[in-house]
Formats: structure tokens, sequence, C-alpha cells
């Protein structure tokens, strides 16, 4: 089965992939640290993943993270 993202999942998901911490997203994105850290627990759990390491190569196979090489191509 596929895993589907929210919007706001997916726009998590892509600035995790840019280094930012919790409190930039929050800040980045108007809402509370606590709010990305329940959507990052929510990503982990629908990845099935068991770190952000495990999350962002989750996500680049899937193509949710641009300008990464999948299958010899750049996403």
């Amino acid at each position: 089965m596929k895993t589907v993202l929210t919007k706001r999942e997916e726009e998590i998901i892509k600035l995790i992939a840019q280094e930012l911490t919790s409190s930039q997203i929050a800040k980045k994105l108007d809402i509370s640290v606590h709010t990305v850290e329940t959507h990052r627990k929510n990503l982990l759990v629908k990845t099935r993943s068991s770190s952000v390491v495990g999350l962002l190569k989750y996500a680049i196979q899937e193509g949710w993270v641009p300008g990464f090489y999948v299958n010899g191509k750049v996403s």
C-alpha cells in the first residue's frame, strides 16, 4: 500500500531535508514547535522509519524530496 502524506507533511519533510530544525520549521510555517514534532512523529510512523535518516531515505526513494538521484535519475 502506498504511503500518502498530507500537504503539511510534504512541507515538513522538504524542510527537514533542508536541514532545518523544528524551531526553524515552526517559525517558517507559523506553527508551534510541538506541531512540527507531531508531524515528524507521524511521518516516522507512516514510513515505518526509526530515525530522521531513515525517513529521509524513504522520502528520497519515493521522490518526495526533489533534487536527489533515484534509480539514476534526479527526482
